[in-house]
């Protein structure tokens, strides 16, 4: 199986893009090389303010067979339009003027500060990207929450749902898998924005206390908006109801296998594997040292990547070994 090669816009590209100055740019950086599943998405601008609106087809023309002479019934595609809404993530950084400038470089201890708030809002977006809720508004839809049901009856998803037969609620995890693609499945930011980041720098200013004192203080607010859009829900899918206290008894590769046998194609997009270390050090631990498993780079001191048949295996910290039982 071949896989097309990156040939998308991730964040960073687009904040490159917008951003001269370099500012957004430096904060997409950050974001990005927190959570994989961040850096792996493509990334487009929407074509609305407050969301992106997209054509899901739901018929095809099927044709029909002819002889000479006779004619043909006419037919016509169907298609749904749907609007996928972003999130909005905030965060105040408050640095106290003598923490600040101590040591005389203001600027790296407010920069220092800023990273590790960035690197907070990263595992936050994450979060959401997987377990964001239909009714939590000022999120985004994550994949769990379209991946839901085993039942096709509730949703046509479910066809891409399988069941690791985990019966346990609060102990169970999951593992996505995600064919990412502009016209299938990716990360959107509102249109006219700067990749969705902006910075607002207040200087020095003043900051209250638990008591409702003031002090001085250096204080910046960052906002990131960021949408998911399952455009075509064929190139992606779950492995539901993974009990965390049975991992060694798990076919993990098998359930990965059968799952790969859903997805309409791996081969027209980018496909990404997602699980938690947990479970990843399980599937390490039964897929030994069987060929075309691990690829070392070319770089000696470079991180060395699993792949599962030829489809990279990425870690999302933000999948939880705490999921309730997906059902039916």
């Amino acid at each position: 199986m071949a896989i097309i090669a990156d040939k998308f816009y991730n964040l960073a590209d687009y904040a490159k893009q917008f951003d001269p100055s370099g500012q957004e740019l430096a904060i997409a950086e950050v974001l990005t090389q927190t959570n994989e599943i961040i850096a792996d998405m493509p990334f487009t601008e929407s074509n609305l303010e407050e969301g992106h609106s997209f054509a899901v087809r739901t018929g095809i023309p099927v044709g029909a067979w002819r002889r000479a002479y006779e004619g043909l019934p006419p037919e016509k595609g169907t298609t749904k339009v749907e609007v996928a809404r972003p999130g909005t993530l905030g965060a105040f950084s408050v640095v106290e003027k003598i923490v600040a400038e101590k040591g005389g470089h203001v600027d790296n201890v407010r920069s220092g500060q800023a990273k590790a708030i960035f690197a907070g809002m990263s595992n936050t977006a994450a979060t959401a990207l997987i377990y964001g809720g239909v009714s939590q508004m000022e999120r985004c839809v994550g994949l769990a929450s379209y991946y839901y049901t085993l039942s096709a009856k509730k949703a046509q998803t479910a066809r891409n749902v399988i069941d690791a037969g985990g019966k346990t609620d609060g102990k169970n995890t999951s593992i996505f898998l995600t064919v990412w693609d502009i016209d299938k499945i990716y990360g959107f930011f509102p249109k006219g924005s700067k990749a969705g980041i902006q910075r607002t720098d207040y200087g020095l200013t003043t900051a209250v206390d638990d008591n409702g004192k003031e002090y001085p203080a250096y204080k910046e607010y960052f906002e990131w908006k960021l949408g998911l859009a399952l455009q075509d829900w064929r190139y992606a899918g779950r492995v539901a109801n993974i009990d965390v206290d049975k991992l060694n008894e798990t076919d993990l590769l098998g359930l990965m296998q059968d799952l790969e046998e859903r997805i309409q194609s791996l081969t027209s997009g980018k496909p990404v594997w997602y699980m938690n270390r947990t479970v990843k050090a399980a599937l390490r631990k039964q897929l030994g040292k069987k060929a075309n498993v691990f690829y070392t780079p070319d770089q000696p001191s470079a991180k060395s990547i699993m792949f599962v048949d030829e489809v990279p295996v990425h870690v999302c910290d933000a999948i939880e070994n705490t999921e309730n039982t997906v059902g039916a």
